[in-house]
């Protein structure tokens, strides 16, 4: 026994968590992406209940690193079925929920959440620290999506094919 009750109590006191809240483990999806100065990251929240992105952190990569493209500010909250959109300073649409970035580059880009946990991300080349399986075909001018219910089975080349870019709406 422990002045909290028990040791459950005093473990889930202590981490701050509950059971089944592994980090890592989130619905909030990288769900389309362009390159480029002009081009865009977006973020969906595919699941039933607003998420807590404050504190995520947005990497591209770069050769065969990563490295902080964007940081969501503390309490930036994502409803469920929402975007959350950061573009490049050339990016001429309007995003209302969303972040500006000097270019989006690399060969892919990484969603990690508050705790810097891999969440999810999409990879261009077999090399790209960002892949996840086989990584995604580049698109000619066009953006990457995932189809319009954000499927994610963890394999960058079924998940992501070449869109009309629809930042911060549904991908058709």
């Amino acid at each position: 026994m422990t002045p909290f009750g028990n040791s459950v109590a005093t473990l889930l006191l202590l981490t701050g968590s509950a059971f089944g809240s592994t980090p890592g483990v989130s619905p909030v999806k990288v769900n389309e992406i362009a390159l480029g100065p002009a081009g865009f990251v977006e973020l969906r929240n595919t699941g039933a209940t607003t998420a807590d992105i404050g504190g995520w952190a947005v990497q591209s990569c770069v050769g065969g690193s990563s490295r902080i493209l964007a940081t969501i500010s503390p309490n930036t909250v994502l409803p469920a079925g929402e975007y959350f959109v950061i573009v490049g300073s050339a990016f001429s649409g309007t995003v209302p929920n969303g972040i500006v970035v000097a270019t989006v580059e690399g060969t892919g880009v990484i969603a990690r959440n508050q705790h810097g946990a891999h969440t999810d991300s999409v990879g261009l080349s077999s090399s790209s620290p960002c892949r996840e399986a086989r990584p995604a075909t580049l698109c000619v001018d066009s953006s990457l999506g995932r189809d319009s219910t954000s499927l994610d089975t963890d394999e960058n080349a079924a998940d992501f094919t070449c869109r009309i870019p629809s930042p911060g709406e549904i991908n058709l």
